[in-house]
């Protein structure tokens, strides 16, 4: 198997995301702003590392960005529409396993709540970091 691209990485991500219920869209391109008076989630390549394993072989350790926002209006609506997502979404990505077969396991799920900002509007919800292992042939 080929080592898989940060692209079919965080194309399957949002497809496990699409289908959490809560969450309105998932595009596998996030927006320079999010226009969506919805819940929306995005993911995106943060940190990582590829390591040769034997020759024509690596492994790759990503730690990928996943942001489940909503726009910022009312605090109470806001938070009720986004605080289920912190344990539905960690429990569909880790479910899902193999993320299509783009990983071998998701390692680790991290998380931080509350205000954030996307493409300079104020949004409220999760930010997720996924730490992914994956391995494959470089050709």
């Amino acid at each position: 198997m080929t080592l898989p691209n940060l692209v079919a990485i965080c194309a399957a991500v949002q497809d496990v995301v699409t289908a959490v219920t809560g969450i309105r869209m998932a595009p596998d391109t996030p927006p320079e702003t999010n226009a969506i008076s919805d819940v929306v989630g995005y993911c995106y390549p943060g940190t990582g590392s590829f390591t040769e394993i034997t020759t024509g072989r690596a492994a790759a350790r990503h730690t990928l960005h996943l942001v489940i926002l909503t726009p910022r209006r009312n605090l109470r609506t806001d938070y009720a529409r986004v605080i289920g997502l912190g344990d539905t979404v960690p429990r569909a990505l880790l479910t899902a396993g193999t993320l299509a077969g783009t990983t071998l396991q998701i390692n680790e799920v991290r998380y931080t709540f509350g205000a954030m900002e996307w493409g300079g509007q104020k949004e409220f919800g999760w930010l997720f970091e996924l730490e992914t292992l994956s391995a494959g042939t470089l050709a």
